[in-house]
């Protein structure tokens, strides 16, 4: 059975592993759901399948962001039939897009900063939409079914990634939406808040400790106490470096 101390040794490892390839001295580290995409891919997954949602949610209301939490969600998947969870993969991939100024931003800087998705979202679905959107020099951190993967990212294996790249002497910006999030943002050098289509409610009284912290909005909705920025602004300040 995976443990909490097996999860952070392996989450560990994965980005030890991401170091060891690259001798890139940047790296930005992004959120999947609702950051680099609208909305969330893991309701397309339950929509397709025609199975409840309420089944995942019960789970985060009760454990809230914890390891425990993920664990259970991992269950859950590892229970669905093979063939059963890659149409559903297949499906929530197939529903939704990354946004056009990420994309952007993401193959405008990638020969000067190594590209990390870290999202607690399903990892098989994050696997097709970066293969669908060409993004195959981006690394994936994830995790969600344990017939498949080895460990599961939760809010506190997030920030365990930016302290392991911190650790190693890197520069690290991060993207976010969501309390998920937080523990990656509070340890960036240059943490970025998505403005997503719930606006942040979970995060924004917890923002108060993130150093730095500035909001990047693709919608009309701005927070009036967050400094603003732009990809395009993030993307001057990685070539400045």
């Amino acid at each position: 059975m995976l443990t909490n101390l097996t999860n952070i040794e392996r989450i560990t490892s994965r980005t030890q592993s991401i170091l060891r390839s690259s001798s890139k001295k940047t790296y930005a580290i992004i959120d999947g759901d609702r950051t680099l995409i609208p909305t969330d891919s893991t309701r397309h997954f339950f929509r397709s399948l025609d199975l409840d949602f309420r089944n995942i949610k019960t789970i985060f209301e009760t454990h809230e962001y914890s390891f425990q939490a993920f664990l259970e969600a991992a269950k859950f998947y590892s229970a669905l039939e093979p063939d059963q969870y890659e149409a559903g993969c297949i499906s929530s991939a197939n529903a939704v897009n990354i946004y056009p100024e990420f994309l952007n931003f993401l193959n405008q800087v990638k020969y000067n900063v190594e590209l990390v998705v870290i999202t607690s979202g399903i990892k098989r679905s994050w696997e097709l939409l970066l293969q669908k959107h060409s993004l195959h020099d981006v690394h994936l951190i994830a995790g969600t079914c344990l017939e498949l993967d080895n460990y599961v990212v939760d809010k506190a294996g997030k920030g365990i990634v930016a302290q392991t790249l911190l650790s190693a002497g890197k520069e690290v910006f991060a993207f976010g939406d969501s309390l998920v999030d937080l523990d990656m943002l509070t340890e960036a050098h240059h943490p970025h808040l998505i403005v997503n289509e719930k606006q942040n409610r979970d995060i924004i009284p917890f923002i108060s400790n993130i150093t730095n912290l500035q909001q990047i909005s693709f919608s009309a909705f701005e927070h009036s106490e967050i400094p603003t920025t732009s990809l395009t602004k993030v993307a001057d300040k990685i070539f400045s470096l």
